[in-house]
């Protein structure tokens, strides 16, 4: 009777365990295992019985767990290194420009001219690094974005120190209000403000880049934002005006800025299609006041610290110069004379892109007005008897006395993505910084294929520069005055994988016209000159 009470007193766990399998990570009892307990000896049978299933374990865990980001990786198309809570996020940067030139109609090289010597004023096909630069981007403590950036390609002698390029700090609490100061793009034009990684041609265009803002950068502070939903962003402030890596020479500064309205931004359709939020027509603006001639860099007569821009093909074929001969002194020396800024310059601009789905139109116009002066390098320059003396301004009108250069320029170009996708590089105009808090990663378009056609025109005029006086006291017409053209035709194609890797190919026909004698001296004076360029680029 004994035997059977136990018996009865083991069945129900018996029939428990029969019906519920063992986990599966669970060993089967060794052989020797002792038999149970008796029923009255056993633990509550919460505590002894085999575990349950879990219920909404997966549930649970989803809620639990936070959004998973390494601390070392790439996404949303940027590298990054951050700590645990995102109060440092750094974004290693750069970009690589390797560019090949040719130039299809050289023509024959003129009458006493050793072929492609340096005399030969024939464009000459190379092969060069255009850009290579190391840049680091990034947020601290989510409130001051940074972006410092060395270019070497400006370094071709043993020894040289690199260039500064980027260099700037933003202090970015409120998205309508945000402070930037150090040497950036000037914020001026829209081509101007497109990172070279991006623009859609291999080089902004002459108007932008002659006319517009000569030296791309600038040193200073602006303000910007947008308006909500961004329907509208702005940008304005003071910079010295020299240039990059200038310090202010005259105590007088640049006021300038750059405003812009994307007037479908706001329709709830914008979310999905990019395009309507990248509509945009704007204006820019400059105002300057320039009291200093200039004067050599490291002693070489050949450049000078704040003489205007010489002006040239993409291809850098030259069609305007600075400075130029105007004269020989006695002992047969070369008297060169420079152009430089001073008194006021004005400069305004209209812009607009219109990018429909796969194709687009942009354009741009800009108007410059700017007072201008000429003075010699040599320490021998004329004067009015005749002689020679040191007085480097000692030339009649050679300080501007109403002198100016007025002109326009502008251009017009269609895109079309032809393959491929067509949201994976940034926005023209922006130069957005990178942010953590917006990163989510995603599948990165694997490539695009982008056709491209333009036309631009340069033209201005430069009056009321006072004619010289030679050696033997004869007055000789400054050189420099009168009419410059520059009409550009071009075709562009570009390949990219991903927003990283570019091969490009442009072509330009440029022809050069005017009424001035130092354009009339151009070996390509109204006739065609025909470039062929390519550029295999890296940007990180």
């Amino acid at each position: 009777m004994r035997t059977l009470a136990l018996l009865l007193s083991i069945l129900p766990t018996t029939i428990a365990l029969a019906q519920e399998p063992p986990p599966a990570d669970t060993e089967p009892p060794p052989a020797d295992t002792a038999p149970p307990l008796p029923a009255q000896q056993q633990p509550p049978p919460a505590a002894t019985e085999v575990p349950q299933k879990p219920i909404n374990v997966a549930p649970q865990a989803k809620e639990a767990a936070p959004a998973y980001l390494p601390l070392a990786g790439y996404a949303n198309g940027s590298f990054f290194l951050r700590d645990p809570h995102d109060w440092f996020v750094l974004f290693p940067k750069g970009r690589l420009q390797v560019d090949w030139y040719n130039f299809l109609n050289r023509g024959d090289v003129p009458a006493g001219v050793t072929p492609n010597t340096s005399a030969d004023p024939r464009p000459k096909d190379t092969i060069f690094v255009r850009r290579a630069r190391v840049e680091l981007q990034g947020t601290f403590i989510g409130h001051f974005d940074f972006h410092i950036a060395g270019e070497f390609t400006t370094t071709p002698a043993a020894g040289s120190l690199g260039a500064l390029a980027d260099a700037y700090i933003i202090a970015d609490y409120l998205s309508w209000l945000k402070i930037q100061v150090g040497q950036f793009d000037a914020p001026f034009s829209l081509e101007n403000r497109t990172s070279d990684k991006y623009l859609d041609f291999i080089e902004r265009g002459p108007t932008v880049r002659y006319l517009a803002v000569p030296a791309n950068k600038d040193q200073g502070a602006f303000a910007w934002g947008w308006l909500p939903k961004q329907v509208a962003y702005y940008s304005i402030g003071v910079t010295n005006g020299e240039g990059q890596n200038f310090k202010n020479g005259d105590n007088w500064g640049a006021v300038l800025g750059r405003a812009f309205v994307a007037p479908l931004a706001w329709m709830p359709q914008a979310e999905k299609m990019k395009w309507l939020r990248d509509i945009e027509v704007g204006g820019s603006f400059w105002w300057q006041h320039v009291g200093n001639l200039g004067g050599a860099v490291g002693g070489s007569s050949g450049g000078q610290q704040y003489d205007l821009s010489g002006m040239s093909t993409t291809g850098g074929f030259g069609f305007f110069s600075s400075n130029y001969n105007v004269a020989t002194d006695a002992a047969g020396n070369s008297i060169r004379e420079h152009l430089v800024p001073l008194g006021d310059t004005v400069k305004w601009g209209v812009e607009m892109r219109v990018p429909v789905w796969k194709f687009g139109l942009q354009g741009e116009l800009i108007h410059v007005s700017e007072g201008i002066a000429g003075y010699y390098d040599s320490v021998n320059v004329p004067t009015a008897a005749g002689k020679w003396n040191g007085n480097p301004f000692a030339r009649s009108g050679a300080k501007g006395a109403g002198a100016t250069l007025d002109g326009y320029g502008g251009y017009i170009e269609a895109f079309a993505w032809i393959l491929g996708d067509v949201n994976f590089i940034e926005t023209p105009g922006l130069e957005p910084m990178p942010h953590i808090k917006k990163f989510a990663p995603a599948r990165e378009p694997l490539w695009g294929l982008r056709m491209l056609v333009r036309y631009e025109q340069v033209t201005f005029n430069i009056r009321g520069l006072a004619g010289s006086t030679d050696a033997m006291g004869n007055l000789v017409n400054d050189l420099a005055i009168g009419l410059y053209k520059l009409h550009t035709f071009g075709l562009g194609l570009d390949a990219w994988g991903t927003k990283h890797v570019r091969l490009s190919v442009n072509y330009f026909m440029n022809y050069v016209d005017g009424d001035a004698p130092n354009v009339k001296k151009s070996y390509f004076f109204q006739r065609a000159e025909h470039e062929l360029l390519f550029r295999a680029g890296i940007n990180l």
